[in-house]
């Protein structure tokens, strides 16, 4: 090999570690760990509070609309249960008139429901709370239709279908944002 072979291949393996190195420090430099972020992907969205809030885990959010009168019928919740070792979760936010004693459902295609009990009712409604497994992950990602289903007072069953669009995006800066709020090594890439 030539002087002048290894003088290329020696300044171009020094620019490809110098410009990764400063990619690196600014990734590391200018991350805020005091700065919540929340961002849109269709019919979904991400929030993540401060990475010195380590107690409080990344959320996924989506807001399934009533298409006769455009209000909220009902709120999707996807995030870690941090009293229960991380484990994830999904949590359904209901209406005040729904039937509290039935509970909620989650119905992948054409499979039985999965009822999820009512956990407790506040000022904006009732909650509905159950493990976020991987079959509903994959259903969600895959665009299987998965529907919410709830009973009125009247016992009247409503099934709804749980939006699927901007699922995966949402999801990949969901594991993203978790990654880099626990870990520097990830604020490296970011």
């Amino acid at each position: 090999m030539s002087k002048l072979t290894e003088r290329l291949v020696l300044g171009g393996a020094s620019l490809v570690i110098g410009l990764l190195a400063g990619w690196m420090v600014r990734g590391v430099a200018t991350f805020n760990p005091a700065q919540n972020t929340v961002t849109a992907y269709d019919d979904w969205r991400t929030a993540c509070p401060a990475a010195d809030q380590k107690q409080m885990p990344c959320e996924m959010v989506s807001e399934i609309i009533d298409d006769k009168n455009k209000s909220t019928l009902a709120r999707v919740v996807i995030t870690r249960d941090t009293a229960n070792k991380d484990k994830p979760i999904i949590s359904f936010t209901l209406p005040f008139g729904v039937a509290l004693e039935p509970g909620a459902g989650i119905q992948i295609g054409k499979d039985e429901p999965k009822v999820i009990q009512y956990r407790t009712c506040y000022q904006v409604g009732c909650i509905a709370q159950g493990d976020f497994d991987e079959k509903l992950a994959n259903a969600l990602k895959s665009g299987t239709e998965v529907k919410l289903l709830f009973a009125g007072l009247d016992g009247k069953p409503v099934g709804t279908p749980i939006p699927l669009k901007g699922y995966s995006k949402a999801q990949h800066a969901y594991s993203s944002g978790e990654s880099k709020r626990a870990s520097w090594f990830w604020r490296l890439w970011s």
